[in-house]
């Protein structure tokens, strides 16, 4: 399925963030994860739970339920689903068939987000995670922003390449955070089992108003601009700005904003996007004298988001298409290999092919 090959979709046996911690409650959250329904909720504990969204009785979805203990209850015909899954009462019968269970999911709650395993939950692999301390999620002296969350109305992989090739900040992003300077800039590609990354080092780089603005940014600056692909769909990095004439390996920014993007398949043509950030006691306090309009950083965000959209439109209206790569496009294009990689090495029941889809 474009933009991936015929028949590829995404695979399961991988952790995708599912939900913001502030999103899971005693309420029953409804999400559909790669084209199946998910309910999402919390133990009398506060553990996250994550159950198979539909009953398997009459197929109503179970997020229009009801919290009970660490159980959900059908909302249609009252049957009690644990949080293991197993049904353990029918109000219309004594018996309770076999069959009668809703998949659990195996779950993990780090940092502010909810991680989900969509393949079966006994081969859920926690090395497979992201090191949360690693990235600096958990670091004390870095001030973090909650993450925010879309649903975005196109298909995951096309966010994915969104933020793989980061050469449309000089459009798309022209008056917030891009410059003319950072396509034409060639970026370095480095990548190893499971990741790819792209970095670019640009001397004497064009800032724009908005970031000296909200930034605080005087004088000329160099800058650096990094981002790592986690397959199938975390990404990581940096935006830092420098004097100029910095060497990276020997000074320190002046600025140093570390980013973070989670992208997970919802439906064939939709998908969830998470997005946050953080920066360090010094960009903090330089950023808090010139605080950045609302508006104007979610634009950022937003702007991909519609971006994206736009694509699907066309591609569900006019139909699929064969693209014209550019030199540019070369680690996207080394990005979705691996992918399809990724999903072509599940086992052919577990893989993510599309079902009924070509």
């Amino acid at each position: 399925m474009y933009p991936l090959s015929a028949g590829l979709y995404a695979p399961r046996n991988r952790w995708y963030v599912a939900a913001r911690s502030s999103e899971v409650s005693r309420t029953p959250l409804e999400r559909f994860i790669l084209n199946e329904p998910v309910v999402f909720y919390r133990t009398e504990a506060g553990e996250p739970v994550a159950l198979a969204g539909r009953c398997p009785h009459r197929g109503y979805p179970l997020g229009r339920g009801r919290i009970e203990g660490d159980a959900v209850i059908c909302g249609y015909h009252g049957l009690r689903f644990e949080a293991d899954g197993r049904c353990s009462h029918i109000p219309s019968q004594a018996i309770i068939p076999p069959k009668c269970r809703a998949k659990s999911y195996a779950v993990v709650e780090l940092w502010d987000w909810i991680w989900i395993w969509p393949g079966e939950a006994e081969t859920a692999d926690l090395a497979r995670l992201p090191d949360h301390q690693a990235l600096g999620l958990t670091d004390p002296a870095w001030i973090k922003r909650p993450p925010l969350y879309w649903q975005v109305e196109g298909r995951y992989q096309l966010l994915n390449d969104n933020l793989l090739d980061l050469s449309h900040l000089t459009v798309l992003h022209a008056d917030t955070i891009g410059g003319g300077d950072v396509a034409g800039t060639e970026e370095r590609h480095e990548e190893g089992e499971g990741w790819v990354r792209s970095l670019r080092w640009i001397p004497n780089a064009t800032v724009t108003d908005w970031v000296r603005k909200s930034r605080g940014v005087e004088g000329e600056v160099d800058r650096e601009i990094m981002l790592t692909f986690v397959a199938p769909g975390f990404h990581h990095g940096h935006d830092r700005y420098f004097p100029a004439g910095s060497d990276p390996a020997r000074d320190a920014p002046m600025l140093d904003i570390r980013i973070f993007h989670a992208v997970a398949p919802a439906t064939l043509t939709q998908c969830h996007y998470f997005a946050s950030s953080a920066v360090d006691p010094a960009t903090y306090a330089l950023s808090a004298k010139f605080p950045p309009d609302p508006a104007s950083a979610i634009r950022i965000f937003t702007e991909d988001v519609e971006a994206i959209g736009e694509i699907e439109r066309l591609l569900g209206a006019a139909g699929e298409f064969q693209e014209l790569p550019l030199r540019s496009d070369l680690h996207a294009l080394r990005g979705r290999r691996m992918l399809e990689e990724m999903i072509l090495a599940e086992k052919p029941a577990d893989a993510g092919a599309l079902r009924s889809v070509s």
